[in-house]
Parts: C-alpha cells; sequence; structure tokens
C-alpha cells in the first residue's frame, strides 16, 4: 500500500524455512517461490523496486539466489548437495506494498512449493 504522502514508503521482510531433502525440483520450487514473490510485489506497488534474495545451505554446499527484474529472471550462485535438508534464508527488501501482506506472500510462497516455514514470529524492518 502505497504512503498517502506520495512518498513511496520502504519495508524489508525476512524469515526462515528449510526443505526435508533436497532433489532435482529444490532450485526449480525456490524460483518460483522468489518469482511469486517478486510478481506480487509488482502487482501491489505496480512496480518491482527493490529486491529478492535466498541464501540456501545444504550438506557442505550454499547456493545464493537474486532477483531484482523480472525479466532476466533469478541469478544463481552456488550449488547445493542432493539428498540432504535444506536451510533457506529468504529476504525482500522493496518499496510501495504493506509489510504484513509481504510477510503472508513470502511464508505461501515458500510453503506452497513444498519448503516449511520455522518463524513464528514476524522479523520486520519499515523504512520511513
Amino acid at each position: 500500500m502505497a504512503d498517502p504522502s506520495g512518498i513511496p514508503g520502504g519495508t524489508a521482510h525476512g524469515l526462515n524455512a528449510y526443505a526435508d531433502t533436497t532433489d532435482a525440483d529444490t532450485v526449480p520450487s525456490l524460483d518460483r517461490a522468489m518469482i511469486a514473490t517478486a510478481e506480487w510485489i509488482t502487482s501491489s506497488a505496480g512496480t518491482f523496486l527493490g529486491h529478492v534474495k535466498m541464501a540456501v545451505s545444504a550438506g557442505s554446499r550454499t547456493m545464493t539466489l537474486n532477483l531484482t527484474d523480472l525479466g532476466t529472471g533469478v541469478e544463481h550462485h552456488g550449488s547445493l548437495e542432493d539428498g540432504v535438508r535444506a536451510d533457506i534464508r529468504f529476504m525482500a527488501a522493496v518499496l510501495d506494498v504493506d509489510h504484513g501482506e509481504l510477510a503472508e506472500v513470502m511464508k505461501e510462497a515458500l510453503a506452497s512449493n513444498g519448503f516449511k516455514v520455522k518463524d513464528k514470529n514476524i522479523n520486520l524492518v519499515e523504512l520511513r
């Protein structure tokens, strides 16, 4: 939701999640969660100004995922070990969206792609 003053406000939300085991669909599922979040941001704010990021650890490997432009898609750095638990740190820092709605969208994006959210409390930062 836009600030009534016309000046965009920023918000950031981060949460922790996990997958019981990694497989060939883990990275595409992470991508889908990030894209769903960015698409919601775009529809809510009218534009996607900010970034959506993940850091995922699986076994002895770590992968970072970054999304700043829906046209470019999700950028990947590193790789994940197959057949092990994955710990996920998911963060979005964007302008002109409601923080509470962003938090729910992020949780739903992970859950609908088979990931389990660990955080019970909202972890928020609002920039005004």
